[in-house]
Parts: C-alpha cells; sequence; structure tokens
C-alpha cells in the first residue's frame, strides 16, 4: 500500500471510502434490535445448549492442547486479546487524539473522544442485563479493578474486549478512509480493523472468558455506536461542505454585480 498521503482540503472534505450517512445509520438500526433481542436471550435463557457444549468440552480441549504444546501461540493469544483490554483502549483514544490534535485535526479529535462512549456503553449494559443484581460500588469497583476482581467477573454480558475493540479500531479505520484519497487505503484500513476485532474477539471465547452470545452482544453494541458516531460525523462534515458552497456562490454572485459595465454619461448628453 502507498503511503498515506493528507491535502491541506482533508479538513473540509471525505476521502474515498467513506460510508454514507444512510448506509452508517442503516448499520446502526440493524445493530441495535439484534442488541436488543441478544438482551432478552440472556435475561431469559442466559446460555444456549449449543453455546454450553463447546465452552465445556471443545474450547478447554483445545486451549489445553495448545497451552501444553504450543506454548509461543499461547502467548501471542494472550497479547492479541490485551488489544481490547480496557487500560490499553483508553490510552489508545488518548494516544491518537492527541496525534490528531497535534496535526490540527480537531474533528478526528472528538469523533475519538466520542469514541470513550464505548466505556459508560458496557458498564451500562453490564449494570442492566446482568442475571445477579450488581450494586453500584461493585460496579465501581470493578470498573476500576479493585482487588483483581473486573467487569468480566461480575458479569458476562457483553463481552468489553469485543465492544471496545470494535470502536476503537473502527474509528481508527474510518480515520484513515476519511483522510486517504486512494479508495483502496480506505478499504484496507477497514479490513485490517475487521480482522483485529475479529481476532480479538475469537481470544476471549478461546480463554474461556466470554460465551459466543457475550462476545456477539459486544459487537453490536459497539457496532451501534460506531456506526453512529460516524454518521453523525460524515453529517457534519456534508453541511460545512454546503455551506462553504453556498457562502462561493453568493461571493461570486456579488463579484459578478461589482463588475458590471456602466456607461458614461458624455458631455454632449448632458
Amino acid at each position: 500500500m502507498r503511503r498515506l498521503v493528507v491535502s491541506d482540503e482533508a479538513a473540509d472534505r471525505l476521502g474515498g471510502a467513506v460510508p454514507s450517512p444512510a448506509a452508517a445509520f442503516l448499520l446502526a438500526v440493524i445493530a441495535l434490535p439484534a442488541l436488543f433481542w441478544l438482551v432478552m436471550l440472556k435475561r431469559t435463557t442466559v446460555y444456549t445448549a449449543p453455546e454450553e457444549w463447546m465452552m465445556t468440552t471443545v474450547i478447554p480441549a483445545v486451549h489445553g492442547w495448545v497451552e501444553t504444546n504450543l506454548p509461543p501461540v499461547e502467548l501471542v493469544v494472550i497479547g492479541i486479546s490485551a488489544l481490547g483490554s480496557g487500560w490499553f483502549v483508553a490510552l489508545a483514544f488518548a494516544g491518537l487524539g492527541l496525534l490528531a490534535l497535534a496535526n490540527g485535526r480537531r474533528d478526528l479529535a472528538m469523533l475519538l473522544a466520542l469514541g470513550t462512549l464505548a466505556f459508560p456503553m458496557e458498564w451500562a449494559l453490564k449494570y442492566f442485563t446482568s442475571a445477579e443484581a450488581i450494586s453500584l460500588p461493585a460496579l465501581l469497583g470493578a470498573i476500576v479493578n479493585t482487588n483483581d476482581v473486573g467487569l468480566d467477573d461480575i458479569a458476562d454480558f457483553p463481552a468489553g474486549h469485543a465492544l471496545r475493540a470494535t470502536v476503537l479500531y473502527g474509528i481508527a479505520a474510518f480515520s484513515v478512509a476519511r483522510l486517504a484519497h486512494d479508495h483502496r487505503q480506505g478499504q484496507i484500513a477497514y479490513l485490517v480493523a475487521a480482522a483485529f476485532v475479529g481476532a480479538i474477539s475469537a481470544t476471549r471465547i478461546y480463554l474461556g472468558a466470554h460465551y459466543p452470545m457475550d462476545v456477539l452482544g459486544g459487537l453490536m453494541a459497539g457496532g451501534a455506536l460506531l456506526s453512529i458516531l460516524v454518521a453523525v460525523h460524515v453529517l457534519r462534515v456534508d453541511e460545512r461542505a454546503q455551506a462553504r458552497e453556498l457562502a462561493a456562490q453568493a461571493e461570486r454572485a456579488a463579484s459578478g454585480r461589482r463588475r458590471v459595465a456602466v456607461p458614461r454619461r458624455t458631455r454632449a448628453e448632458g
């Protein structure tokens, strides 16, 4: 892939692989009802029979074999999982936001700041969907991992790693597509982000930290938040572009009026 080149006009126009606001909102409309259905299913069934069989029979066997015979692979899996941890994602949001500000991109810095809504979204979903009542002190303690008790220890749904990774890597890929003039660069950024999100989500199942339903819920919640943020961002860029176009048209019209020639009166006419 060629090096990403950003022009001076990148702040005022969209790149080649940016989705339309309608497409982004459509994804949110699909993800939100699916998330609601998963929440209801989680509250009524906890786990499905196929999930229970896979997590109690298949995953422990695979995990045990890899841990015994391929220790380096086990370390790689743990490292990949860490790319969706709360501390890593928070630092990544902060670092990318500062980088955007340093390059004069306040719009992308604001988008990254809004991406941190993934954290309260996870906390709220865990609080309201847990089968057992969670007290607010217990929730606050789990947020900061007091006594090595984290959010995943007090509530399984949704998988926080999947939710946070979807928002972080999705916004990072969108930012590349937003700045890139080459359509392929944006597409490659989306594919890389999808690979990261998929790998992080798979590691949570492999490590036995979450059932597939929990991971799917995290992906749906993160996808809904990401789609809404992207749609609003693109709409704002489009509105600014329309405002500049109207201002340019008004300026051209005013300039044309100023250039109208007025014939002088001669002495004879006077």
